[in-house]
């Protein structure tokens, strides 16, 4: 039997996808996870094409499922904010756009969607972004205040147990801070209920094996059916660890003759209200910043080519510490180009990522890193309460 790479699978599953084939991207992506049950991409590229069929029940579990492993995943928290918005469940729909803003505040078509949600649901006079405690500790990481950052992921973690893209952050700042028994020590805990957490088997295992502990290769095997290609590996590590096995990425090939006339043969009678599969995009594009309550049918290429720049881009991984700037070389200066400037450690200002920082629960847990007041942030004594 024939075989192909993944890699081209998931081009031909994405070209049905673009080609509105919905049906056969389903049957290709199906026979993917059949040889490939662990496959994030491909379990994402299925939640995209439940939700191109309107199966929004199918679409929700799916995005869940990759976020499950993989927190940090900006397309499936998007897939995942779309599907409920559909739903009209507005609340789960904000909060899946917050926690992928966090993860990249550099995406303007985030932050318009989440102003549009926040307008939606609590009129525009509410339509301000704040700054999150998340958002805050991994600022803090991008600018290489590691101790910061853990203080704040570890904050989130204990107001939030459920809230795993902050664990992830917790356990690659410590990683990077080289607090190494802490690091495993928070990996085995989350990996006890949540055994295929993508980064977490990948900084155990990178950590057992630098140790000369051969079990962290097991870990390794666990990341590799997630992520065949490494994609996430390759970001957290330069050169990856020596000694790991090569990762299969191959699978037979998807025979879609014989796919058709499964289906033919197992067809049942197709309800006449079904949504039609050109009905995908919403007239109003729903990456500009327009308040819209339902998706309605129209055929759109720009939409199409936006919706794809987030939910079909092949580069998802992310971390929390990226190269730090020069001006945040220390605490203070930091926090002067944060608080004082409205700097990012990114290189953007809060005020571009749409930010209201006077609105934003900013104020590190710690004393010694309170160089402000709240009262200096404008907070009247009923906010600060």
């Amino acid at each position: 039997m024939a075989t192909i790479s993944l890699q081209d699978a998931y081009t031909q599953a994405r070209t049905f996808l673009e080609a509105n084939q919905i049906e056969q991207a389903i049957g290709l992506i199906q026979h993917i996870i059949e040889y490939h049950p662990d496959n994030l991409e491909a379990q994402r590229l299925l939640g995209e094409a439940y939700l191109a069929q309107r199966d929004l029940p199918a679409a929700v579990a799916t995005f869940e499922q990759v976020l499950q492993a993989d927190p940090e995943n900006i397309p499936a928290h998007v897939g995942l904010g779309m599907a409920y918005e559909w739903q009209g469940r507005l609340d789960k729909a904000i909060a899946e756009f917050e926690q992928a803003l966090e993860i990249r505040p550099d995406m303007p078509e985030l932050r318009a969607q989440l102003v549009r949600l926040y307008t939606e649901a609590w009129g525009s006079e509410h339509a301000a972004l704040r700054l999150s405690r998340s958002g805050l500790a991994r600022l803090y990481a991008r600018g290489q205040m590691l101790p910061q950052a853990i203080l704040e992921f570890r904050n989130v973690v204990d107001e939030h147990p459920n809230r795993l893209d902050a664990w992830v952050g917790l356990i690659e700042a410590l990683w990077r801070n080289d607090q190494l028994d802490e690091a495993v020590a928070v990996c085995q805990q989350v990996l006890k209920q949540h055994p295929l957490l993508l980064k977490a088997n990948l900084i155990l295992g990178a950590i057992l094996l630098n140790n000369g502990d051969q079990r962290g290769i097991e870990y390794w095997r666990i990341a590799q059916r997630l992520d065949p290609y490494q994609t996430v590996a390759r970001m957290l590590f330069d050169p990856l660890p020596s000694g790991i096995p090569i990762p299969d990425v191959s699978l037979p090939e998807w025979n879609e003759a014989e796919w058709q006339a499964r289906r033919s043969a197992a067809a049942a009678p197709v309800s006449a209200t079904a949504p039609a599969p050109d009905d995908f995009f919403a007239e109003a594009s729903w990456l500009t910043p327009t308040v819209q309550s339902a998706p309605v049918a129209a055929s759109a290429a720009s939409d199409d080519d936006l919706l794809a720049m987030l939910l079909f881009s092949p580069t998802v991984a992310t971390s929390v510490a990226e190269p730090p700037p020069s001006a945040a070389a220390d605490h203070d200066t930091f926090l002067d180009s944060l608080l004082s400037s409205t700097s990012t450690p990114t290189g953007l200002t809060l005020d571009e990522i749409g930010v209201d920082v006077s609105r934003a629960p900013i104020t590190p847990s710690e004393p010694t890193l309170q160089p402000f007041s709240l009262e200096d942030l404008g907070l009247s004594a009923e906010e600060i309460a």
